[in-house]
């Protein structure tokens, strides 16, 4: 089929277009801060998003390719981006809070509880993942990108979602609410947890060094590194690692399924699938908060994901990634299957990659370690059982399941 010329003309690399994107969105931001008068309610939420966007498209940070191309590249660099993240979020998290002197961890920290079900929606993530070729943030960045095959996937993981606050009475009675929510600063303090866990990620990191990428000098200009070429993944996830740490100041942990959630427990309780009364839920859980709302609105859930689709646009404009693809039957088929997947898993875990792992390491929660642990062996098990050639031959272009 051939492609509209304003779709081609969008194909091409145009850094002022995506800068002119992201100038909009900070003007936006700005707006909305005076109307809600200050900077906090709405007004970072839509900066968090545009720089959670940014990060996720220049370094096209994926759980799924990190595996992928360890087993099968034999190339460490999206698994570095990520101790790269965790690293910089712990630094920046528990070290602020140590040199502060708190007694106790920030209002809404993802301490999760760790019980019996926790590794097994994390292992259903993760596999999930697989299935769907990406998580929920690859999906959101790939609809910046103009990828149509994330709007099955986006509409089958929220059927996810409602189906596990569907199954959460059943879940926190026999599995949530009877399990701890260990967080490692009570055991050892908050420089105690810090040295922890920079010495397991620097364990992890000394295993995967010797399959690190190896480039030499570029002798491009720095905006065509900056603007169009992608980043290395360890700067990409550094960033990261820095806005979930912004995030915690701002008191406003970093994540996107909370909007998700709510909207899914509204449906599920319309129809009939959920009482209206959920157990912690309207008060948080993991520094999570769904409260079943009364109608819909311009919330900071809503405007940290629309930034963050604005924010993967405004860098796929500007590096020539904007692509309008189309998909397969059988392309539907697996979106759905994974979609479901992903959003139980999401639901059930209370958080995803970011959310729940990152944010949670970040804070010294052990359920971020948890989670990050079991949905790594969902991954590796379901490349495993993958037969798919980009999977097996992933070529330069990385074309395939990418997520």
């Amino acid at each position: 089929m051939t492609r509209p010329l304003f779709i081609k003309a969008l194909s091409v690399p145009r850094p002022v277009a995506g800068l002119s994107v992201l100038a909009v969105g900070a003007a936006a931001a700005a707006a909305l801060a005076a109307v809600d008068g200050g900077f906090g309610q709405r007004a970072w939420p839509l900066v968090a998003g545009l720089v959670f966007g940014v990060a996720l498209q220049r370094g096209e940070l994926s759980l799924v390719r990190a595996w992928r191309d360890l087993l099968m590249l034999r190339d460490s660099g999206q698994l570095l981006g990520f101790l790269s993240a965790l690293a910089v979020a712990a630094v920046l998290t528990l070290g602020c809070l140590a040199l502060l002197g708190a007694s106790g961890p920030p209002v809404n920290a993802r301490i999760g509880h760790v019980g019996w079900l926790l590794p097994i929606s994390a292992f259903v993530f993760g596999v999930g993942s697989v299935v769907a070729r990406g998580g929920v943030m690859v999906h959101l960045r790939r609809l910046g990108e103009g990828s149509l095959v994330a709007v099955p996937a986006l509409l089958a993981t929220f059927a996810g979602f409602v189906a596990g606050i569907a199954m959460w009475p059943w879940a926190y009675r026999t599995a949530i609410a009877p399990a701890a929510s260990p967080w490692l600063p009570e055991w050892v303090g908050l420089a105690g947890a810090l040295g922890l866990q920079i010495a397991a990620l620097a364990a992890c990191a000394a295993a995967l060094w010797r399959f690190r990428p190896r480039r030499g000098p570029d002798p491009r200009p720095m905006s065509i590194r900056v603007l169009v070429e992608p980043w290395p993944a360890s700067v990409a996830g550094g960033l990261l690692g820095a806005l979930v740490a912004a995030s915690y100041a701002a008191g406003q942990p970093l994540g996107l399924i909370a909007e998700c959630a709510t909207v899914a427990r509204w449906l599920a309780t319309a129809v009939g699938w959920a009482p209206a009364a959920m157990p912690e839920l309207d008060a948080g859980i993991g520094g999570i908060v769904v409260p079943l709302p009364d109608g819909f609105g311009l919330t900071e859930h809503v405007v940290i994901v629309a930034g963050f689709v604005v924010g993967a646009f405004a860098c796929a404009l500007a590096s020539g990634r904007f692509t309008l693809a189309l998909f397969t039957a059988r392309d539907m088929a697996e979106m759905i299957v994974g979609g479901l997947m992903l959003g139980w898993g999401a639901m059930t875990s209370l958080g995803a990659v970011t959310g729940e792992a990152i944010a949670g390491v970040a804070i010294g929660a052990a359920s971020g370690w948890v989670f990050l642990l079991f949905a790594s062996l969902g991954v590796v098990a379901a490349l495993k059982l993958d037969r798919r050639a980009a999977v097996t031959h992933p070529g330069p272009d990385l074309v395939g399941p990418e997520g």
